[in-house]
């Protein structure tokens, strides 16, 4: 937990958010989207375990690219990636185990800075609805309008995850802004990206781990919120400030 409320969004588990939250704390949830499809989505994979469910992009057909938060002290026989399903958790979908995890050295639980973990897979991830998605070199400028998808809870009064994939188009921050509305409870870094429309349209997860996508690359990595849908943006972990990590962490394992 990153103070009394903070905390990375994880989504507790296939069917329900862990019995002891408050609505008072973080909620794992895309707030004003829609029902999408993993045939727009083909680079959207599902990071499980038996207690909870996070997002993730492919970004080649062996490595999948989340947040450090969803598999940091996670045993990784305990770890599936499914691809190619819009439905969470279905029998079609293309299951794949971990070999390997690489979380960020500079990784921090408490201030969730470099939120970013490398899953190398134990075969390559390949089929009809399967697609990788290119790690973006440049920011989004504030106020452009991003994608996040993900299986949260799609009510803010609901304690369910989605069945179907959901996504939401929301706009960047300045990061200044961002700063600002967060003072005294999260310091936002530059290596973090801020997006939302308060109290309408918010991942305020999207799933952890779960991809920003901008002209069709991929920005962000959902990280942390407060609340869900309230007047604090969604963080996300800022794609271009952590590329060069994993092409070399991607060079150096493959």
């Amino acid at each position: 937990m990153i103070g009394s409320q903070l905390l990375p969004l994880l989504l507790a588990s296939v069917w329900s958010l862990e019995a002891n939250q408050t609505s008072s704390d973080i909620q794992p949830r895309i707030i004003g989207g829609y029902v999408s499809d993993i045939r727009d989505l083909k680079y959207l994979v599902q990071v499980s375990s038996a207690k909870e469910i996070c997002g993730g992009s492919l970004i080649t057909t062996r490595w999948v690219i989340t947040a450090a938060h969803c598999v940091d002290r996670v045993r990784i026989a305990e770890l599936r990636v499914y691809g190619g399903t819009s439905v969470q958790g279905a029998q079609n979908a293309i299951q794949r185990l971990i070999d390997l995890i690489v979380i960020h050295p500079k990784f921090n639980s408490k201030t969730m800075n470099m939120d970013v973990a490398a899953l190398y897979l134990n075969e390559d991830m390949s089929g009809g609805q399967v697609d990788t998605i290119a790690l973006a070199t440049r920011p989004v400028p504030p106020g452009r309008l991003v994608k996040v998808s993900g299986w949260g809870a799609v009510n803010p009064k609901s304690s369910e995850t989605a069945r179907h994939v959901h996504s939401v188009i929301i706009p960047v921050w300045p990061r200044r802004a961002c700063q600002a509305v967060y003072r005294g409870k999260q310091f936002i870094s530059s290596n973090m990206i801020c997006a939302a429309k308060p109290y309408e349209r918010d991942s305020c997860d999207g799933d952890s781990g779960g991809p920003m996508v901008y002209q069709g690359e991929l920005v962000g990595i959902v990280s942390f919120g407060f609340q869900c849908a309230s007047r604090l943006p969604g963080v996300y972990t800022n794609v271009p400030t952590i590329r060069r990590w994993f092409m070399a962490t991607m060079a150096e394992y493959s």
